[in-house]
């Protein structure tokens, strides 16, 4: 028995040492994957469209007396900044409407940055995935085109936006664009820059 104990003195050192650079990567590794995406809203513009009166011209953004409104257009600027050492992803990205907790549509996400014009017309593509490394602010600008039918309740204070997506661990995650007219107010107090016209 003395012996065993004896050896057991022999090798205590080590066996502390084994142990402790263990826990020392455990811990490392757990801190590396720590962490998440923060997200600053540093610029927002909306504007509304509206049914044209001539029968062969689409929407237009100058309204007349008597015109519908067509849909709600809008884009969006954000800084991105992933707080984990290890990459972060966005994927499968929709706006989605709420009223009283509600959801009432989910809409396509464009990604503003791939805005181009060809012989008088506009082309625009949907999001597919963002990727952010490690300790890394990135800037995106995105936009959506809400429909007639929900665009008209907008200027509600119940009316909530979010941006919605999936992480790297198929997740979903969100992000408020928009949280009724007061939180607005409170945002360009703030001195971000925020145009949502009221009608």
């Amino acid at each position: 028995m003395d012996k065993v104990i004896n050896l057991i003195k022999d090798f205590e050192g080590i066996f502390g040492a084994i142990l402790g650079s263990a826990t020392t990567l455990i811990i490392t590794d757990i801190l590396r994957k720590k962490g998440k995406l923060k997200f600053y809203l540093m610029d927002y513009n909306g504007e509304y469209w509206y049914e044209s009166k001539e029968k062969y011209y689409g929407p237009t953004k100058v309204k007349e007396c008597g015109q519908d409104i067509e849909s709600y257009r809008f884009q969006f600027s954000l800084d991105i900044y992933n707080t984990s050492e290890l990459p972060k992803i966005m994927r499968d990205l929709k706006i989605k409407v709420y009223k009283n907790k509600k959801l009432l549509i989910s809409i396509p996400v464009n990604d503003e940055e791939t805005r181009r014009y060809v012989c008088r017309s506009m082309t625009v593509d949907q999001t597919t995935i963002f990727n952010f490394n490690g300790k890394e602010t990135v800037n995106i600008t995105l936009g959506a085109e809400i429909p007639k039918k929900f665009a008209e309740q907008l200027n509600n204070n119940s009316i909530v936006l979010k941006l919605n997506y999936k992480n790297e661990k198929n997740k979903n995650k969100y992000f408020i664009i928009y949280k009724g007219i007061k939180e607005l107010l409170r945002k360009i107090s703030e001195n971000i820059i925020y145009y949502f016209p009221i009608i």
